[in-house]
């Protein structure tokens, strides 16, 4: 008992220091943490990694010997590529970036008046530049799609052809022959009215679309009857049937022989969720195997072989944010637990009374 209040008294110090050599981690709470190679200061105030740094969650540099780049979100940011080259932007002004969001070679002056980037078509092997002027208004494409949105618009795709006016009343498509997709055909839909699907491997009926519906593939018939209140599905890889938000149940199966992998019923949409090996109740519970919480009470995890962790109180209602546990966690964690095969040690008010109970 005195050796472990000696080490106790060592390595952490009520909420406020604690020290893990084995991990190298040590926190001086609130103000600093270190795990590894990450260091929070004041955290969210200031977070940093061997490779990159943030500050106040919009100042970003990163650095890892091959891209450079820092940003000031959302109005400043530059860098320099693997390849050398530099970039920079000033936004709304004037800037260019070589990969943001899903764009490569975004490029913009006084966005929205106008704005250009790229985006790859795998399937075609080439790339696609698109131009926008006063955006979301007008476009335009080097594969000839072009809109005035929301008048009209065309656009193209490897396999099909769309088309809008008044979007998004009226859209209509044709498709071509493929073997990816649900093959040659054509859709359509008038909102709010009437729509249609009729492709090779694919019939959708719309009435009061999106709301009422009946879609049949070669895999899958869904029934909307209105959606999203009731849904009926049964297919190959998944049988559902929801009432929103009332109850849903969901199997998944094997794409091969159709045995069910897993399920799940869901009550109050997403408030009550029951799986096959876990059941929530958002926030208050969840149970499974490796995990427990009764929020804000209690939290145990499994930690690895035939080792379990808990801890009370437990204010954070989703599961460990690292983060979190190094900086604040600490100051309303009165009580944690460290459970193996043998015996369970126990710590109460960050340390200042440990013991160890022994199993038979």
């Amino acid at each position: 008992m005195l050796v472990n209040l000696i080490l106790a008294a060592a390595f952490q110090l009520g909420p406020f220091y604690e020290q893990r050599p084995s991990h190298d981690y040590y926190a001086i709470r609130p103000f600093y943490a270190h795990e590894e190679e990450v260091d929070d200061v004041l955290w969210p105030l200031f977070t940093s990694h061997e490779s990159w740094w943030r500050a106040l969650l919009l100042v970003h540099s990163q650095d890892d010997g091959a891209d450079r780049q820092f940003e000031v979100m959302p109005f400043w940011f530059n860098g320099e590529t693997r390849a050398g080259e530099t970039y920079w932007g000033l936004f709304p002004l004037y800037g260019r970036h070589p990969h943001i969001l899903l764009m490569h070679d975004w490029n913009f002056a006084l966005w929205p008046v106008w704005m250009r980037y790229r985006m790859p078509r795998p399937s075609e092997e080439r790339w696609m530049t698109s131009n926008v002027v006063l955006f979301p208004f007008f476009h335009w494409r080097d594969d000839g799609s072009w809109g005035a949105w929301p008048l009209y618009g065309v656009g193209h795709q490897r396999e099909s052809d769309h088309r809008y006016a008044l979007w998004p009343l009226v859209t209509w498509a044709s498709y071509r022959a493929d073997r990816d997709t649900a093959g040659a055909g054509y859709s359509w839909w008038v909102l709010p009215i009437y729509g249609s699907v009729e492709r090779e491997r694919e019939h959708q009926t719309l009435v009061i679309p999106p709301f009422f519906g009946y879609a049949e593939t070669p895999q899958t018939r869904r029934w909307r009857t209105p959606w999203p209140l009731v849904e009926w599905e049964r297919g190959r890889v998944r049988d559902r049937t929801s009432v929103f938000p009332i109850w849903e149940h969901s199997d998944n199966k094997r794409f091969y022989d159709g045995a069910v992998e897993s399920s799940v019923t869901r009550f109050g949409w997403k408030f009550i969720e029951i799986y096959d090996d876990e059941t929530r109740v958002f926030p208050f519970w969840v149970s499974s195997a490796d995990y427990f919480r009764l929020w804000p009470f209690y939290e145990s995890e499994a930690t690895g072989c035939d080792t379990r962790r808990g801890n009370f109180l437990s204010l954070v209602p989703i599961r460990w944010i690292p983060q979190i546990d190094r900086n604040w966690a600490k100051f309303w964690t009165l009580y944690e637990n460290f459970d193996c095969p043998l015996y369970t040690d126990h710590s109460l008010l960050w340390g200042i009374v440990r013991w160890r109970t022994r199993k038979n």
